[in-house]
């Protein structure tokens, strides 16, 4: 989140610097000198003290002040607070924010109340069911994504609950409408589209976890994503794996494990190194990780844009992208250089994501040994005290704990795991 996302904002400056990068109109308020203490100019026709922070609207006018010292940045429910009052000012002179689960339990209802334009931000959490964005032109993120941890995707997961599609957009959206920082997973289409089906729309799906779906019955297509019909989307920094396209009948007839894209549609995916999608461990019979639907004759067509997204080798083979030619893959990267933090295959050891997550208060951490070693645990707190660390001498194979928080706070922890010269962290959320 930045200046332009807000509506509503007014920024402060003393008589020391001229400008700043995001003012209005470069606007600089009637700062005085110091009425309390020297180096600390303050606001004197509002009665400003040390610290205190300022709404202002597009006019200068003082909408609200407060202490900013009352807030501590690294709590995360002091941080809400501090993003949800911006975004209740940003409300009053635009779309609306539509908050899950403050305003509606369930994401399907904040959808079913939200108009064109609006946000819908769903805290961290486990939401299970299918989600539908029906005719809405909407944004749905993650709160992650208002900028206090945006690494912590795996807090906020759309489960399907096995029951079709996780998510479906298939009213002829544009890429104004936006899916935004979620995991996404246990989705299960008898056709198209295990995690995400998109239908004769053209959204921008960005910086989601799309891992262990499935698609097919007697045939299909796109465990991941699904891109059918006249379709246009933006498919940006998404993580695909673990998503497989199989089903009862002897026939290769199953397609695009990670990605589908039917022979109309036409999507941008990845662009860059900051976009680029990372595609491991899926499965199909053709087109392992992205498929693209084709003719007979494919000597003339034009590859679909997809440079910059990672691979487990580079370039691809034609099991894992087909047709080859109907891509566009130039800057393609293997996936060793990946900035991600999503368990990626390793021949040793192997952390599966931490169960429940959020969890109150037991956690479940699973590992996979490929030789008998020791492991060391080390779990620490958003501040970096240890609250636990352990020892333990494992054999080969896979092996579960239980690790108990009943005696602590909520809050975010980190888990990190070392066997040999593997170091695998992963973080969870403690909510009582």
């Amino acid at each position: 989140m930045g200046v332009d996302d807000l509506g509503i904002i007014g920024v402060g400056k003393d008589e020391y610097t001229s400008s700043l990068e995001g003012m209005i109109n470069e606007r600089t308020l009637p700062w005085v000198s110091d009425i309390e203490e020297e180096g600390y100019p303050v606001w004197e026709d509002y009665g400003a003290v040390q610290r205190s922070t300022y709404f202002l609207d597009r006019e200068g006018n003082l909408i609200y002040q407060f202490n900013i010292t009352t807030l501590d940045p690294t709590d995360p429910e002091d941080y809400n607070y501090l993003i949800n009052l911006i975004l209740d000012y940003r409300a009053d002179n635009g779309p609306s924010v539509i908050r899950v689960a403050q305003d509606f339990s369930s994401i399907q209802d904040a959808i079913d109340n939200a108009f064109d334009g609006d946000i819908v931000l769903v805290d961290p959490g486990t939401y299970i069911g299918n989600i539908n964005f029906l005719d809405k032109s909407i944004t749905l993120a993650t709160l992650i994504y208002s900028g206090f941890r945006p690494d912590e995707i795996e807090n906020s997961i759309l489960d399907g609950g096995g029951a079709g599609p996780v998510v479906t957009i298939n009213d002829g959206q544009d890429q104004s409408t936006i899916l935004l920082g979620f995991e996404i997973t246990n989705g299960s289409a008898e056709e198209y589209g295990g995690g995400i089906l998109i239908e004769d729309s053209s959204p921008t799906i960005d910086r989601n976890i799309i891992h262990n779906n499935h698609a097919g019955s007697c045939g299909g297509a796109g465990g991941g994503i699904a891109v059918i019909g006249e379709s246009y989307p933006h498919i940006f920094g998404n993580t695909f794996y673990g998503n497989i396209v199989s089903g009862d009948c002897d026939c290769e007839c199953y397609f695009g494990g990670g990605l589908f894209v039917d022979t109309p549609s036409w999507p941008v995916v990845g662009g860059s190194i900051t976009l680029g999608n990372t595609f491991y461990d899926n499965y199909s019979d053709l087109g392992s990780q992205i498929f693209r639907d084709h003719t007979q004759d494919t000597s003339t067509w034009t590859p679909i844009y997809a440079h910059h997204n990672y691979f487990q080798a580079c370039p691809p083979d034609s099991l894992d992208v087909y047709p080859l030619n109907g891509w566009d893959l130039e800057n393609c990267h293997t996936i060793d250089n990946a900035n991600i933090d999503t368990p990626l295959p390793s021949e040793d050891f192997y952390v599966h994501p931490i169960f429940p997550n959020p969890f109150n208060p037991l956690a479940n951490i699973k590992v996979d040994l490929n030789y008998s070693g020791i492991i060391d645990i080390v779990i620490s707190d958003i501040i970096g005290r240890i609250v636990l660390s352990d020892k333990m001498e494992l054999s080969a194979g896979t092996h579960q704990f239980e690790w108990d928080a009943s005696k602590l706070s909520s809050g975010i922890y980190f888990i990190r795991l070392s066997y040999g010269t593997h170091i695998k962290t992963q973080k969870a959320l403690l909510v009582k």
